[in-house]
């Protein structure tokens, strides 16, 4: 272990942190003019900068050590599909199915402030949510049925209802809002 924290650790970190600061200005410059609200085309190069970004992204989970992800089935197009519940919530290693598929989370407006990552999440147009404030919680569920009867134009939204990281011994509750709705189905459909 000694031997690899002098050797193999600060080359990883030395790399992840080149990708990470490598991607920083693609998802500086696709963001910069885009509405959150309105979803306009994707136009070429936006799509472009996407492929660079899951391309970036991936090698940068590479260098941190996963070195082959397997996936299992197929994912379903947006249209089909437009929210993804994912449980349990442990580690910050769940960004890896995120920037696999560069689908829209659920996250804290907090998210946004954090240096380069922050930049990374805004690039992938998140559902931010002010925890402290009830009226932005029912802003944040307005927001994400928006989204999901758009008809597949918003990608995908990724979401962890239980909204914050556990030590995956279990489930925790999930946190009230449309997840934790028994009915929330029926009122998508409307």
């Amino acid at each position: 272990i000694f031997l690899m924290s002098v050797t193999v650790f600060p080359v990883r970190l030395l790399l992840v942190s080149s990708l990470m600061f490598l991607g920083w200005p693609f998802a500086f410059i696709a963001s910069m003019g885009r509405s959150d609200y309105i979803m306009e085309p994707q136009s070429w190069w936006r799509r472009f900068v996407d492929v660079c970004l899951r391309a970036i992204m991936r090698a940068l989970w590479f260098c941190s050590g996963f070195h082959w992800i397997k996936v299992k089935g197929e994912r379903a197009k947006p249209s089909e599909v437009p929210i993804l519940t994912m449980a349990p919530h442990s580690s910050y290693f769940d960004a890896i199915p995120v920037t696999m598929n560069m689908c829209s989370i659920v996250t804290k407006l907090e998210s946004r402030s954090i240096p380069v990552w922050g930049t990374l999440i805004s690039y992938i147009r998140p559902v931010f949510v002010f925890r402290s404030d009830q009226a932005s919680r029912r802003k944040t569920v307005e927001e994400i049925k928006r989204r999901a009867n758009s008809g597949g134009e918003w990608p995908q939204i990724m979401i962890f209802p239980e909204g914050t990281c556990t030590n995956r011994s279990g489930l925790i509750l999930y946190k009230a809002g449309m997840c934790s709705n028994p009915f929330w189905f029926q009122e998508m459909a409307k």
